[in-house]
This record gives structure tokens, sequence and C-alpha cells, in this order.
């Protein structure tokens, strides 16, 4: 694995956590739910 690789996965876990933290905060405001 190239340091590309790590970036990558370490990009896609730290999106995974910043939306699963941004979708369970706001409940007043109901932009889109999927």
């Amino acid at each position: 694995m190239s340091f590309l690789g790590i970036l990558v996965v370490i990009l896609a876990f730290l999106a995974a956590i910043f939306t699963a933290g941004y979708n369970d905060r706001p409940s007043k405001t109901k932009k889109g739910s999927r």
C-alpha cells in the first residue's frame, strides 16, 4: 500500500465519522434524509 492508499483510507474514515456526527446532531433542520 502506498502513501496515497493510506491517505484515501483515512479520508474515507474521517468522512464517515463526520457525516454520522452531522446527521446525528441537527434534528431541528430537516434538509435531506436518505
